[in-house]
């Protein structure tokens, strides 16, 4: 058993809560335009230099200095995209009797979904921790993306069923799969609870776990952060709420094997995979919130994870929940994924969250020392096998790195011919800074993932 359980890799997904706990998608989709140039005068221009400058034939126009305007608004005639009219505003400069011109922006109101537990997701929108979701969604919320979740596969969820596109089942011993077989079609989550302790063998002696646990239903969870049923009316929100989901089932009781999670990738992202045919509906992302301790990424791990990317797919791996450097944890230490650290909801490193140079970014994962303070999502109320779903708030770095995933997500709708490293570019670079506190760039990444700015990034390339 030692031997067997040495290959294990476990979700990395809430912890669990004790009393010992520290608590118009498309390139082609409108882009920003306006038709006015706001232009704002000198209070006294120098009247010599504007003369000689009309002279000269470079002023742009006589804009009403005699008449002692302040201001003026331009019209172009006709809408013309914003990069245009600020190479327009740029030229009007040039006169001195102008202190500055700006295109006369066209301000929209902040889409927000109107779920009725919307307002609980404050990783969505609060200005210190939160993702700035709504800035992102006035672009784009998704559309024509896959998103592959590897993780304990999915059970029915009224928000979440209609995002939900055929996966597969990789787990291939029937013990661990907890469905009375290996691998097949059916990717729905039958429970990873343990009911005897020391049903997973041993470790140093001791049983793994040492504890009975009830079934996580990890899967749902997250898949419900990516792209839960939006704008409905009632449950929770999802990141990229038009995108959809493709559940690739890989962990089960007491974990998963490498080797399922690495046929699990490359399937998910059209590669060949012995024995089985090729998936003609490839994923753009893929979500891993899932891992083990390996110092130094396995090579059967990283070779795989080139391959997949190599073939356009952003993989968003969490760093892991042991407060520790992500360099002993796997696929976290791997390259070319996004490794996603956790922040709590005062923009802190969670307790728990792993931390270092392999950290990418950090994105809200919570602490639910009190409850409301935990990420929000799909959930079911079975303690082993799935019953009725509801919504649960969980805590995690598994929590953190759907909400990367989501944005990965956004960005591929507004600009599908993005390459992974661009997107991982785009996401860190767009990052908003952290305040102080148990988090800097040398811990956390380069900053807090803010969706807003990220997806107007994409599209304005």
């Amino acid at each position: 058993m030692k031997a067997r359980t040495a290959l294990l890799l476990t979700c990395l997904g809430f912890i669990p809560m004790t009393a010992t706990t520290q608590e118009t998608d498309s390139k082609t989709a409108p882009r920003q335009v306006t038709d006015r140039i706001i232009v704002k005068y000198h209070p006294k221009p120098t009247e010599g230099n504007a003369m000689a400058f009309i002279k000269q034939g470079v002023s742009y126009g006589s804009f009403g200095v005699a008449a002692g305007k302040d201001k003026d608004i331009l019209e172009i005639g006709s809408s013309l995209n914003i990069n245009d009219v600020q190479i327009l505003a740029d030229g009007l400069e040039d006169d001195p009797q102008i202190a500055f011109a700006e295109p006369d922006y066209i301000m929209q109101i902040m889409r927000v979904p109107n779920d009725s537990r919307y307002n609980e997701q404050w990783h969505y929108f609060e200005s210190t921790a939160g993702s700035n979701l709504p800035a992102a969604w006035n672009i784009t919320t998704g559309n024509n993306v896959v998103v592959g979740v590897i993780d304990t596969g999915i059970v029915y969820h009224k928000d979440l069923d209609g995002n939900i596109v055929s996966g597969y089942d990789f787990i291939s011993q029937s013990w661990m799969a907890n469905d009375g077989d290996g691998r097949d079609s059916n990717a729905t989550d039958s429970g990873d609870a343990i009911t005897t302790a020391g049903a997973c063998g041993s470790a140093n002696g001791k049983p793994v776990p040492s504890s009975p646990t009830e079934s996580s239903w990890h899967g749902t969870h997250v898949s419900g952060t990516i792209a839960a049923e939006s704008n409905n009316g009632s449950g929770v929100a999802g990141v990229a709420w038009n995108a959809k989901v493709m559940p690739l089932r890989a962990l089960g009781r007491c974990g998963g094997y490498t080797s399922d999670i690495i046929d699990a990738m490359r399937w998910a992202a059209g590669l060949d995979v012995y024995g089985m045919t090729r998936n003609n509906n490839p994923v753009k992302v893929i979500n891993m919130s899932l891992g083990g301790y390996s110092y130094g990424c396995p090579r059967s791990y990283q070779s795989a994870i080139n391959e997949v990317v190599a073939a356009g797919v952003t993989v968003v791996v969490a760093a892991g929940n042991g407060s520790t450097r992500a360099t002993y944890a796997t696929p976290a230490n791997c390259e070319n994924v996004i490794t996603v650290g956790s922040v709590n909801r005062s923009g802190n490193r969670s307790w728990y969250s792993n931390f270092g140079r392999h950290v990418d970014i950090s994105a809200p994962g919570g602490e639910t020392r009190y409850y409301q303070d935990g990420v929000l999502s799909t959930a079911n109320a079975g303690t082993t096998s799935a019953t009725q779903d509801n919504y649960e708030y969980h805590q995690g770095t598994s929590m953190a790195a759907p909400h990367v995933a989501g944005v990965a997500a956004l960005i591929y709708s507004i600009n599908p011919q993005i390459t992974p490293a661009r997107v991982e570019e785009i996401i860190k670079l767009n990052a908003r800074p952290f305040s102080g506190g148990s988090c800097n760039t040398r811990l956390c990444g380069a900053g807090i993932l803010d969706a807003g700015a990220a997806v107007l990034d994409a599209r304005d390339e």
